[in-house]
């Protein structure tokens, strides 16, 4: 999309893909990136600019810093290579978390452009979604507490400025995410993680709203595993080998990805998925019901299954 700024014009993204964490987001991006009317930063699925308005992060520890993006110019080069007929997206799960920055930082570099963005979200049932973001987290090595420990308001409170992803709760909390880019987005597409498992179906909807073709191959991808490591070390080295990230670095995109969807089934097969406490559970049920139940007015859905 070609915006006017001081008289100059930037490509600033067609579509914002906004989220949730942990509901699908990266398959989706993975799935939609064989689309040849689309158009996704080479390597950068997630550049978080819009949380940061322009400033320089600050709080968040060293590895999060590291993989956003605040600078405009640096927003700005992402997108400077989209061909003219190709749609151009942001996926960041942030946007979600972060909309009232995110939504008041779009509008002041889009203008009155912003009516044309296109915005999915990709919700999941919200218990869940807190206990994979857990579990991604004790994949990637930086979360040590027990569950029930990680998800007391005090802990969360504590460390969530140093890595947004501990607030569990905060992420899975939908209503206010939802209807504040409902009322800013006129275009804004609202689908469920559920809808992923008739994926072909899921794609038709997903290309109907963008206003593109339809795909012609779609392969159900299963991205960025969460659960226990069997064993840290094999983990680590899928995750962390520098040689391997640099010679994938060199593949085109599309060889890229699904040179990366076979190193997340091997990922996938060095986890252990272990099930959520019971009582745990139970409270958290609870605790999401008013926002499950607004979310089902909301979005016209049933999320009845998300309350049992």
């Amino acid at each position: 999309m070609k915006v006017s700024v001081m008289n100059v014009d930037i490509c600033l993204p067609d579509v914002m893909i906004v989220g949730a964490a942990k509901s699908g987001t990266t398959s989706l991006y993975r799935m939609l990136s064989n689309h040849k009317s689309i158009y996704f930063p080479p390597s950068q699925k997630e550049p978080f600019y819009f949380c940061f308005q322009g400033k320089e992060p600050m709080g968040l520890d060293e590895d999060s810093k590291s993989r956003h993006i605040w600078r405009t110019e640096d927003y700005l080069s992402l997108y400077k290579d989209c061909p003219s007929e190709a749609l151009a997206v942001d996926a960041s799960t942030a946007y979600l978390y972060k909309f009232e920055e995110s939504i008041s930082h779009m509008a002041k570099l889009y203008g009155e452009k912003l009516k044309e963005v296109k915005v999915i979200i990709l919700l999941r049932n919200p218990v869940q979604r807190a206990y994979s973001h857990y579990t991604y987290l004790v994949r990637n090595g930086f979360e040590t507490l027990p569950f029930e420990e990680a998800i007391k308001v005090e802990n969360i409170e504590a460390r969530k400025e140093r890595r947004w992803g501990f607030d569990y709760l905060g992420y899975s909390s939908y209503p206010d995410q939802v209807k504040a880019y409902i009322e800013a987005f006129p275009h804004c597409k609202i689908l469920l993680t559920e809808d992923m498992r008739e994926p072909v179906s899921f794609m038709k909807e997903v290309t109907d709203f963008l206003g593109i073709e339809p795909m012609e191959e779609v392969n159900e991808v299963q991205a960025n595993p969460s659960g226990i490591p069997k064993s840290r070390f094999l983990v680590n080295v899928l995750r962390k080998n520098k040689v391997l990230k640099s010679m994938v670095n060199l593949l085109p995109e599309a060889q890229k990805h699904r040179l990366l969807d076979k190193r997340d089934a091997m990922m996938g097969k060095l986890l252990v998925k272990e099930s959520m406490d019971a009582g745990v559970r139970e409270d958290l049920v609870r605790y999401f019901e008013s926002d499950i139940l607004f979310l089902q007015k909301l979005i016209e859905r049933d999320l009845s299954s998300w309350l049992k």
